[in-house]
């Protein structure tokens, strides 16, 4: 290799080193939906598919991801489930650091035990949540969820229409962010590696 080849081996080795170094230390762009300044999460306390009552704030220290929806749902519910099954599978060594919780947005079909039997198929660890009509209307208005009955001539009865966007709450108990439905497993997962690694 002649001097000039050299050199020019050497410059472009310091261009790629100074462009690599310049994308590390761009800060993180978060894909979700931020709540600025976060907002702290609406208590609520319901019947738990793991047994007994699930209390949210009883359960500060951890990242916690709500999603509103019911068993017979036939496509937007387990998609969303599988794709969560997903992102805890992404997470590795950190997916301890997030709790996944299903609350029914038909509580005259979804019982505790019914939950636990539907989510037993994505993840034994998910919360399913139900209660009676009175107390959910209560988590669906604070946590402006839209729900609508839909009478069908199909064998499963009626659908639900409902909101499905994901909640994120932080380890403090404060709404800090949404995912839309579309929302990629991967730009959920590197956004809770980040938000983990700050903590």
């Amino acid at each position: 290799m002649g001097r000039w080849g050299f050199w020019a081996l050497v410059t472009g080795v310091l261009v790629v080193g100074l462009v690599f170094g310049v994308f590390l230390s761009q800060p993180y762009t978060i894909r979700g939906s931020i709540i600025d300044p976060p907002i702290p999460a609406a208590d609520f306390v319901l019947d738990s598919s793991q047994g007994g009552e699930f209390q949210l704030s009883e359960h500060r220290g951890k990242f916690v991801m709500i999603f509103f929806g019911y068993t017979f749902c036939p496509d937007v519910c387990p998609t969303t489930l599988f794709e969560m099954k997903q992102v805890k599978q992404g997470l590795k060594e950190n997916a301890d650091w997030l709790e996944f919780v299903f609350i029914t947005v038909d509580p005259e079909r979804d019982t505790a035990d019914q939950l636990g039997r539907y989510l037993s198929s994505f993840d034994d660890n998910f919360y399913g949540l139900s209660g009676t009509e009175e107390k959910l209307s209560k988590v669906w208005e604070d946590y402006g969820v839209y729900r609508e009955i839909q009478e069908t001539d199909s064998a499963i009865g009626y659908l639900v229409d409902h909101t499905s966007r994901l909640y994120l709450i932080n380890p403090e108990g404060e709404l800090m962010m949404t995912y839309l439905y579309d929302m990629s497993v991967d730009d959920i997962v590197a956004d809770l590696q980040h938000l983990i690694r700050k903590q």
